[in-house]
């Protein structure tokens, strides 16, 4: 492999790495947010999670919402 490409490799990744710090680093924040929301309001049980999964829809963080379980 060629020095250029593997220069071309490691911007790739650094840029990469950039995006997923920013994108963790909100995701806290946001998750930060919703917790001190929830424990003010008190909520526990079935409607901590769906506070929880409220706020992560909200902002587009699906990916992080509770899933309920499918029994069989």
């Amino acid at each position: 492999m060629s020095d250029s490409k593997i220069l071309e490799n490691l911007i790739v990744i650094e840029t990469q790495s950039r995006s997923m710090g920013m994108q963790m680093r909100k995701e806290a924040a946001v998750a930060r947010q919703e917790l001190a929301d929830r424990q003010r309001k008190g909520l526990t049980g079935d409607a901590a999670i769906a506070h929880y999964n409220e706020w992560m829809q909200r902002y587009g963080m699906e990916h992080l919402m509770v899933r309920e379980e499918v029994s069989i």
